[in-house]
């Protein structure tokens, strides 16, 4: 028999919010009752639509300190999570699911991420925590979007162009100089553009097992937030 193990339900509470970018928005919750989480584990909101029905969208957990952690939200229409983000206040309470999350770093002399804006919190946190060299090569619409990451950074600006392509990132990973020594590679965003990675990523010599891919969004949907479903 298959044991479905869910994480707690806790009650959070807003304490800031604040915009990062243009489009990104930072909102940081206190939650006294949620366990320590390894790098880019996120939370699973429950919000409300515009129907009043409940929904799940799940956040990267960034900047976790003293109870207190960070979620970085994309703005993007009237979308659940983008109308909770551009409306949370100190003092409102919301309840979410987590820690979660499967992603692990492993061993590596170096270390490769890759993703769109949706990925940008997870990369932020992964590269954060790494003690080897780190690149990341992050697709976004333009420098606006652009956000600190400790690693050494390749910024793709779509400037203009809809999100969802795979030409930027492939092209990127195809220019990529492997260092020496064994690295691992995480793709994170667009399902079908990190599938597309995948034959790319081994012609770099990387194979599955050093390999994390994770779909985030696909194009025709609304992308669910700023996140990682590890």
């Amino acid at each position: 028999m298959t044991v479905i193990r869910r994480t707690p339900l806790h009650t959070g509470a807003v304490v800031d919010a604040r915009d990062v970018t243009p489009r990104m928005r930072r909102i940081t919750l206190s939650a006294p009752t949620l366990d320590r989480p390894r790098p880019a584990q996120d939370v699973e909101l429950v919000l409300t639509d515009g129907t009043g029905r409940k929904v799940k969208r799940r956040y990267t957990i960034t900047r976790y300190r003293d109870a207190r952690f960070d979620v970085d939200a994309l703005l993007h229409g009237d979308a659940p999570g983008a109308s909770w983000a551009a409306t949370a206040a100190p003092g409102d309470e919301v309840q979410f699911f987590g820690p979660r999350g499967r992603l692990e770093l492993r061993g590596a002399d170096w270390h490769l991420f890759i993703g769109d804006e949706s990925a940008l919190p997870a990369i932020a946190e992964l590269a954060a925590a790494v003690r080897t060299p780190a690149y990341a090569l992050v697709e976004v619409g333009d420098e606006k979007d652009e956000l600190p990451i400790s690693a050494e950074v390749r910024w793709l600006h779509r400037s203009g162009t809809p999100p969802g392509g795979a030409d930027l990132l492939g092209a990127a990973v195809d220019a990529f100089a492997p260092p020496p020594g064994t690295g691992h590679a995480y793709a994170m965003g667009e399902s079908r553009v990190v599938a597309a990675l995948r034959p790319r990523l081994h012609a770099l010599g990387i194979a599955n097992e050093q390999l994390y891919l994770k779909g985030y969004w696909n194009v025709g949907r609304v992308a669910v937030s700023s996140r990682t479903s590890a």
